[in-house]
């Protein structure tokens, strides 16, 4: 199979453009030498003594699949897991009053406190409207605290995913 270059490549430019196919080598043109050299097609880890600390697979992962350590430098291919999602409510004991500002954010269903990790993996409704983080309100640990303090009677719903 004969390759036809360009024949007035511009410095840095890739033929082919996007193969998109494995196997498929792509070069780029070194203006200052004048040639075409080969893309390589790996990750270059500068830091041997970390890229040694790990069990590498044998074999490439599959479309989609992703390199994931166990935590201990065995690296294996693996699909991202799904993130589980954790509906809210705040602690029924203090209920909106339209005076309070600060309330406890409690797994939905439970008295069991929940804090967003990091505080800003919450998405909050009032009445149902979503609120806008740092204008409407703020998160620290358990704590949700309101610029404007909900109405009482006012229904509170809220989402966090949980790793």
């Amino acid at each position: 199979m004969a390759l036809n270059f360009p024949a007035s490549p511009t410095a840095g430019q890739k033929y082919p453009p996007n193969p998109g196919i494995p196997g498929v080598t792509q070069y780029q043109w070194d203006a200052v030498a004048g040639v075409w050299n080969a893309v390589l097609n790996f990750v270059l880890v500068n830091n041997s003594s970390a890229y040694n600390s790990y069990k590498w697979p044998n074999a490439d992962g599959s479309t989609g699949y992703q390199l994931t350590t166990d935590g201990t430098g065995n690296l294996t291919w693996g699909i991202d897991s799904t993130p589980q999602v954790q509906a809210l409510d705040i602690d029924a004991s203090v209920p909106f009053d339209g005076a309070q500002l600060t309330f406890t954010l409690v797994q939905l269903g439970t008295s069991t406190p929940f804090a967003p990790n990091p505080s800003t993996n919450i998405v909050v409704f009032l009445g149902g409207v979503p609120q806008i983080p740092f204008a409407a309100y703020s998160v620290s640990g358990t704590q949700i605290t309101f610029t404007v303090a909900p109405f009482a009677g006012t229904t509170f719903y809220a989402i966090s995913s949980i790793a």
